[in-house]
Order: C-alpha cells, then sequence, then structure tokens
C-alpha cells in the first residue's frame, strides 16, 4: 500500500489494505476495553455509536493480523510494534511461536432481512435466516482456516479433517467425519439454494425450502472438530459477527437467542452499532450478565469515567498518523500546531480586555469602598498579559456574585480581603473567566491537541476526522515553509467548521433528524444562556441539561407512552440522540438527594453554541420542558429567576 499523504483520512479499517499498515495505525490502548475472558466460550456483546471503532478492534484477531504481527515482531520491522504483540500475548491470541487463535470476521449484511420480505411465515423465515447464517459461518471459517494454514482455497480444504462431534448430531446432507472440501461444498451448495429461493421470480415452493432450525454451524466450527494434520487448528476458535444492526430486530432477536442457547465453546462476538437497540433498550440501564453471556461491553460507556486516558489514548492514535505520513518531517501530533494565546498576535486584545473590565468594575461597584482591596490586589497583578485579562474577568465575576447574593447579612458593607480573593478564585472561576473573554473579544477556545482529543466525545472516527483537518492544513503549511504549527485561531476556525457540518448533517443523517435537532437546539441555547449569566453558575458552565430517573423510568414504561404520544415521541428522539453519540448519557448522577439522567451534549455540538467542554456539569429540567422543547424552541426569560 503506498503510503498516504494524509494517513487520518483512513477512518475505516476496510479501507486500508496492507495489514502491516494497519497494525502500524492501531494504537494498543484500544484493547484495555476487552476483559481477558472475551472470547473464551461466551458470547460477548461489543457496542457503540458509527465509528466506535469495533470493526478495527475484530480485524485485529484474523489470521492476517496476527500472522502479519508475528512477523513484524519476530523481525523487529517496527518499534512500535511490541506493545501490541504483548497485549495480545496476555489475551492469549498469540505467543512468540505463532497465533493461538484462529478469528473469522463475518459481515451480517442486508441480504439477510430481505428474509423478512417474503410471503411466508415466521418458521420458515427462521430456518431460511439460520440456513444462510450456518453456510456462511462455515465459508468464513474455512476460509480462515485457509489462511491460519496458508493452503490453497478451496483444494487445500482437502488436508482439513472434520471430525464426527461425541454428542449425537445430525446435519442435513452432510455426514461427518469428512475433509474440509467436502465442508465447503456442502456450505456452498447450501447458500446457494438460500439465495435461490430468496430471488426466485415465480412463486415459493415452501415444500422444498432449504434451512434449518438452529444454529448449528457452531458445533461443526469448534476448534476440536477441525484438524490439520491430526492437530486442531488453533487453540479456539472466535466467531466475531459484525454489523448486527442491518439485520431486522426479529432476526437480531433469534441470533442473540440462538448463539446464548448453543452453548458452544466458540467464542462468539457480536458487534452492533445502538442503532439496532430499541428505545427502551437504548434508555435502560441495566445489562444481561450471565455464565453465557458477558456484560455487554458498550465502548463508549466504558470511556466515559475515563475521558482523561481516551484524550491520552487519541493523541496517540494521532502521533502513530502522524509519523505514517508521507513527505512530511512533523514528528508528532502536538508540532501540527500552537497551544498558547501567550503570544505577541493576541496581546493588543487582552491590553483591551484589561481596560475595559477595570472600567466596567469600578461601574458597576460605585461609591462601595467594598471591593478596594480585591481591586488594588487585580492592578498589582503580575503575569502575562493573558493571565491578567483572566484575572479581572474572574474577579469581575466574584464581584457580580457578591452584589447579586439574596440574602444580605449585616456584614456587607465589610472590606472584602486579598485572601477571600484568593480563597474563592479558583481554577472554575478561572476557566468560566476565560470562556467569558473568548466569546466577548472574538478569541479562539478551542484550540490544542488535548482539546481536539476532547472533542472527539469518545469517538475514534470523530476524533480522526478533526485531527485530520488539523494535520492537512499543517502538512500544507510546512510545504509552504510556513511552519507546521497552525495558529489557534486557524484552530478555533476549523473546529468550528466541523460543528458546522455535524449540525448541518443531522436532519438527514438519523432517525426523527429533524425534531431531535429542534431539541437540540433548545438544549443547547439553554446551555448557552446559563452558562454566559453575569455569575457564571456551575462554572466553567454547563454542557447539557439532565432529568430526574424518576422521569427516564416514565419515557420506558409502555402504558404511560401508550397514554403520552408526546412522551412517547420524546422517547424515541432522545433514544436516537443517544445512538448516534449526539447526547452523552450519565445515569444515576447523585446531586440535590436525587439521581439523575445527565444528558451532556456532544463536545462538537458544544462548539457550535460556544460552550465549554468539561463533563458532568450540567443544568436540570423538568421532563414536560424537555418534551415542549421539540416543538417549541427555548428563548431566553424575561427575569433572571423565571426558569430555575
Amino acid at each position: 500500500m503506498k503510503t498516504p499523504r494524509n494517513p487520518f483520512r483512513l477512518r475505516r479499517s476496510e479501507s486500508i489494505d496492507s495489514e502491516a499498515t494497519f497494525l502500524s495505525l492501531f494504537e494498543p490502548g484500544i484493547l484495555d476495553i476487552l476483559p481477558v475472558e472475551a472470547w473464551k466460550e461466551n458470547v460477548q456483546v461489543i457496542r457503540s455509536a458509527a465509528g466506535g471503532g469495533k470493526t478495527s478492534l475484530m480485524r485485529l484477531f484474523v489470521p492476517g493480523a496476527l500472522q502479519t504481527l508475528h512477523a513484524m515482531h519476530t523481525h523487529r520491522t517496527d518499534e512500535q510494534i511490541g506493545e501490541l504483540f504483548q497485549k495480545l500475548k496476555e489475551l492469549g491470541a498469540i505467543d512468540e511461536g505463532g497465533p493461538k487463535l484462529l478469528g473469522v470476521s463475518l459481515l451480517c449484511g442486508r441480504s439477510y432481512s430481505r428474509l423478512e420480505d417474503l410471503p411466508l411465515d415466521e418458521a420458515r423465515k427462521s430456518r431460511l435466516f439460520f440456513g444462510l447464517l450456518n453456510a456462511r459461518i462455515v465459508l468464513a471459517v474455512l476460509h480462515n482456516v485457509a489462511a491460519f494454514k496458508k493452503l490453497d482455497f478451496p483444494d487445500g480444504l482437502a488436508q482439513v479433517k472434520v471430525r464426527a462431534p461425541e454428542a449425537p448430531f445430525t446435519v442435513p446432507s452432510l455426514s461427518l467425519p469428512c475433509d474440509g472440501l467436502r465442508l465447503f461444498e456442502w456450505a456452498r451448495d447450501l447458500e446457494h439454494k438460500v439465495c435461490s429461493s430468496l430471488d426466485s421470480f415465480g412463486p415459493l415452493r415452501v415444500d422444498s425450502l432449504p434451512g434449518h432450525d438452529s444454529l448449528l454451524g457452531l458445533t461443526i466450527i469448534r476448534a476440536d472438530m477441525l484438524l490439520v494434520g491430526d492437530a486442531p487448528v488453533a487453540d479456539r476458535v472466535l466467531l466475531m459477527m459484525d454489523d448486527i444492526q442491518q439485520l431486522t430486530p426479529v432476526q437480531r432477536e433469534r441470533l442473540v437467542e440462538a448463539v446464548i442457547e448453543a452453548r458452544s465453546p466458540v467464542g462468539v462476538w457480536i458487534a452492533e452499532r445502538f442503532e439496532a437497540l430499541n428505545t427502551r433498550d437504548m434508555l435502560a440501564s441495566g445489562t444481561n450478565e450471565g455464565r453465557d453471556y458477558n456484560e455487554p461491553i458498550s465502548i463508549e460507556k466504558y470511556w466515559r469515567p475515563k475521558h482523561a486516558r481516551f484524550e491520552k489514548l487519541a493523541i496517540k492514535i494521532a502521533d502513530r498518523r502522524v509519523r505514517y505520513a508521507a513527505d512530511s518531517e512533523i514528528n508528532s501530533f502536538r508540532a501540527c500546531m500552537q497551544d498558547s494565546l501567550d503570544v505577541p498576535q493576541y496581546e493588543q486584545a487582552f491590553a483591551r480586555a484589561c481596560e475595559e473590565i477595570e472600567s466596567r468594575i469600578l461601574a458597576r461597584a460605585g461609591s462601595s469602598k467594598r471591593f478596594e482591596e480585591w481591586i488594588a490586589t487585580r492592578r498589582q497583578m503580575e503575569g502575562t498579559l493573558r493571565e491578567r485579562a483572566i484575572g479581572w474577568r474572574s474577579l469581575e465575576v466574584l464581584i457580580e456574585r457578591e452584589l447579586r447574593r439574596p440574602q444580605k447579612s449585616l456584614f456587607d458593607d465589610i472590606l472584602l480581603e486579598e485572601g477571600e480573593l484568593a480563597e474563592k478564585n479558583d481554577s472554575s472561576v478561572r476557566n468560566a473567566a476565560e470562556l467569558f473573554l473568548s466569546r466577548e473579544y472574538g478569541l479562539p477556545y478551542y484550540f490544542g491537541p488535548e482539546c481536539i482529543a476532547r472533542l472527539a466525545s469518545l469517538n475514534i472516527k470523530q476524533f480522526l476526522g478533526l485531527a485530520g483537518d488539523i494535520f492537512e492544513e499543517s502538512a500544507a503549511s510546512e510545504l509552504l515553509k510556513k511552519g507546521a504549527a497552525l495558529s489557534p485561531e486557524r484552530q478555533h476556525k476549523l473546529m468550528k467548521r466541523a460543528a458546522q457540518a455535524v449540525w448541518d448533517d443531522i436532519p438527514n443523517g438519523v432517525a426523527m433528524g429533524r425534531e431531535l435537532r429542534n431539541f437540540l437546539e433548545a438544549v443547547g441555547k439553554f446551555s448557552q444562556w446559563y452558562t454566559y449569566r453575569p455569575t457564571a453558575p456551575n462554572d466553567p458552565g454547563v454542557g447539557g441539561t439532565a432529568l430526574r430517573m424518576s422521569e427516564r423510568a416514565l419515557l420506558m414504561d409502555e402504558g404511560h407512552l401508550r397514554a403520552r404520544p408526546d412522551h412517547k415521541r420524546f422517547a424515541d428522539i432522545l433514544a436516537s440522540a443517544l445512538a448516534h453519540n449526539l447526547l452523552v448519557a450519565d445515569l444515576d448522577y447523585r446531586c440535590k438527594g436525587e439521581k439523575w439522567m445527565v444528558l451532556n451534549l456532544n463536545r462538537l455540538l458544544c462548539v457550535h453554541f460556544d460552550l465549554p467542554l468539561n463533563y458532568g456539569l450540567y443544568k436540570e429540567r423538568p421532563l414536560q420542558q424537555l418534551v415542549d422543547w421539540v416543538d417549541r424552541p427555548f428563548t431566553e426569560p424575561k427575569s433572571e429567576g423565571s426558569l430555575l
């Protein structure tokens, strides 16, 4: 594969045709989401929004990737490959002798869903579904056995022995034991018969329909059933079924039930996007756990309490891509951008801010002597112009809080001392002041590698898109001898442009898109109004809203939803937002003696509404007000307390 000029544009693992390239770009930290026992005789559901990294994760375990990894590790062709090899060794997929695992990837595309359109009863549709699925599972496994053992396909399958299971087991039209070539012919013929029935232009003959009543393919592909030279082809087999969301809901339910009931020693991964879940499942916090069914891995949920780790991981991913780029001497993602406003370009704006804010404070304080010491402290403050401007703006916020306190005390006229200012002027207030300054004086806010990583909203594809925009301009600037590091102003503009693209795509890109965007616009404008109030409540600002867990329960109550169609519609809208990573939910968040479902806006939507990027700060709203926002946009209240 030719080395690309901008490797960030390789967002889908399918677009990387070289295993060596794929492995060089794969960051081992992604494997942290896997429990060590993920494939050992268990069913593992893996979920994420589009671009969460499921397909890349599965590609890592197929024979070609594992064999290439072993060769690269043995010959030390890539200095970064050692960490990835060690991670997979700990998981039992590989060792110094080579791959130990036969990983098989199977795409569950839309051809299966066409079966549901046939004029047949559910039992016959089910037989066709399992027949086609069994055929394709066996064919996929045989393809990978040939790759694993370096056999010609399909003729080399004659060297593969397929044992008969110890327990009584009957496979229609197939006698066991047999060789791999006979098994291939059986699966190929079965697939042809099912597809011919599907493509038939004439009336279907129900009495001659092919198919099976169960997922018998899982028995045939067990590691102890497939032998080459009287030895199992691998220590274990891992079947990875991707794009399950493309099945119909009925087929998805049949598949999951069949896999669990099979109790096969074959490890099975079922990978799907959140959009496969119905509204109730999407809003639910419960999971099915058991001996045969591990707790589902939700990639975003895994990273949510570890967002700092994800952001470090994202920067490592970016560093790998930068180093892989052709025709570039940039050696790290950080080198692509400036990450400070303490440069001459912005000094004039900060100097003007210091003067204007001081004047505003003096006018606001009036003849009161109460804030004299605080003001004197700010006048004597040392530091860069940026630091001094933040100091003045944070002082303005603190004075505003003092002046707006609802309850007056006997000591309100006592001079406030310097020590009190230092105590109140914490990092959250300073962060709010920095945000206010950026909006009031047109200063860049969304810039720097940590910021770009946070804007990913825990989604690898979203991060690669943003980082790719940065690298594209940085590499071009380097070629023009203008320096590789983009200015904060340019980074900010690129992030604004990306946020606008996400916003514009919502009506057509997601289910119930227009209603959803109406709701998100209300949440964004409400958060914006609340964040930029003069007292900077919930400093540095909020990036979403919340509703009570008890109200969330109503959105999952079928009886309640039948009686309240507006709530039913809102539940579907909310589920769509969560499925597409436009809102990130945090369940059972304890505050004010109650439990809340916090709804954080996707970080790019925070950019769209000029909001801070922190997690966990929100302003709750009653359920009915959230429901009303779908049709009636948020408008700023006439008085400060009317919405609070």
